[in-house]
């Protein structure tokens, strides 16, 4: 039998919602699945769209990967990094015009630029995630025009959400579009273009979300659950409050419940699940994808998680620069005093997504190595298992982790008890920095040895 979306992509569990494939054959569905990750579901055979479905899906064998993507948009430039990928120019810094810098993640550039896109009248519309007007929903992407506060997008929204209302908005309303993307929602952007023209025409810019992975509900949920307000009664949360005086990623977490009280903050770091590199409520397919910086956008944009950058409480951006319309803003933002930027080689953005590399690069080989008997994405990162035993520990136990996750709070939230979730996960947060007698006691021969 023949490959197919569903036998591939869908079967193992590495779907993370796009919604492009829904462009493509529309009785393909995007709904929650049981832990409220969203995800892909066929309600009828797709023979017909097969092979379009293949080669738009970001984690489908079939399609383009990043390296032909870049090739084939931004061929014309010669700077190349095996880190950020292709690049005209790298920034590190933050907006200094209007609230940009305050009501963003970070240093505010993301949101800039959007602005900008419109007010010089490069796009129509802007298509950005927004705290979710609609009941059930944390987040959502929200359409933009000119005259509309494009800053008052989202911070940041470790909630899944999916481009499916995004892309039937692009298709029925003529235009010129600027979107934001994580970077497996920008692969399927570039591969959906370069099978309907509608799509190729309208989108003209992708601003690249640098990207950690996807969160299930769970994360949100959790976080709230913490400051006060139960799963089934949190309206809002802000993830990223800017806390005077503290680091710039120690961040203030408060939630809204739906009588509109407001919990107390708390900072990101005295919360339980909040540690980035444990993993708890992370899609299986984000253990699989080896792009952290969106290398298929016009600009990269994320946080500067830099040493000489920490102690500013209100945040750096680093950019990641691909397009030349979008470079000669930013210039221009810097000579008129709008931004206040500082030009960086790559291994300056690579130093400040560390931890994402570690993990989607040597980590992702050994996930290939590990799991090589099942189906798995075509990746550029090649399998293998050239790394320590800690190192090998450390990354079975955070596969072990992102499940476990999922399963005990489905069942936390159905026993209304924290407490049963925090007893699960504590003894396989402390495992993973833990390996087995046995591993440790080789370990220290090797050290005495090489002594």
């Amino acid at each position: 039998m023949s490959e197919s979306l569903q036998t591939t992509v869908i079967k193992n569990d590495f779907c993370t919602g796009c919604g492009v494939c829904n462009a493509i054959e529309p009785s393909i569905e995007i709904k929650p699945d049981q832990f409220g990750m969203l995800k892909a579901f066929p309600k009828k055979e797709t023979h017909e769209s097969e092979e379009k479905l293949l080669k738009v899906c970001p984690f489908s064998s079939s399609a383009r990967d990043e390296d032909e993507i870049s090739e084939d948009i931004f061929g014309h430039i010669k700077n190349k990094n095996e880190a950020t990928g292709k690049y005209i120019k790298n920034y590190v810094g933050h907006a200094i015009e209007g609230e940009y810098r305050i009501k963003g993640s970070s240093g505010g550039g993301g949101k800039w630029i959007l602005d900008q896109l419109i007010l010089l009248d490069k796009v129509d519309y802007v298509i950005q995630v927004v705290s979710a007007v609609e009941a059930g929903e944390l987040f959502t992407y929200q359409v933009f025009k000119k005259g509309d506060s494009v800053i008052n997008g989202s911070k940041s929204a470790y909630y899944p959400i999916t481009l499916t209302n995004s892309l039937e908005f692009i298709k029925s309303n003529e235009g010129r579009y600027a979107i934001t993307a994580i970077p497996c929602f920008s692969k399927a952007l570039r591969n959906l273009a370069d099978e309907n023209i509608v799509y190729k025409e309208r989108i003209k810019f992708i601003i690249g979300i640098i990207c950690g992975h996807l969160k299930s509900p769970a994360f949100a949920e959790l976080l709230g659950w913490q400051v006060g307000v139960k799963p089934k009664l949190l309206k809002e949360i802000e993830f990223r409050g800017k806390l005077e005086g503290k680091k710039a990623n120690d961040k203030g977490v408060f939630a809204i419940d739906i009588d509109n009280k407001q919990s107390p903050t708390k900072s990101s770091k005295e919360l339980f699940g909040g540690n980035w590199g444990h993993g708890f409520f992370k899609y299986k397919g984000c253990d699989f994808c080896d792009d952290v910086v969106g290398e298929t956008s016009d600009v990269s944009v994320g946080d500067a998680w830099l040493e000489d950058y920490m102690d500013d409480h209100l945040g750096n951006n680093v950019l990641v620069v691909r397009n030349q319309e979008i470079l000669e803003i930013i210039e221009e933002g810097i000579e008129k005093n709008k931004l206040m930027l500082t030009e960086v080689p790559p291994e300056t953005v690579k130093t400040s997504q560390l931890g994402g590399f570690r993990h989607r690069r040597e980590g992702l080989s050994y996930r290939l190595h590990l799991h090589q008997k099942s189906w798995l994405p075509k990746k550029r990162v090649k399998k293998g298992k050239n790394l320590s035993l800690r190192r090998q520990w450390m990354f079975k136990v955070r596969e072990e982790i992102r499940d476990a996750s999922h399963e005990y709070f489905k069942l936390a939230k159905e026993r209304d008890d924290i407490e049963f979730f925090l007893s699960k996960m504590n003894p396989l947060v402390k495992k993973l920095n833990r390996p087995p007698f046995a591993t440790r006691f080789y370990l220290k021969l090797i050290s005495f040895f090489k002594k």
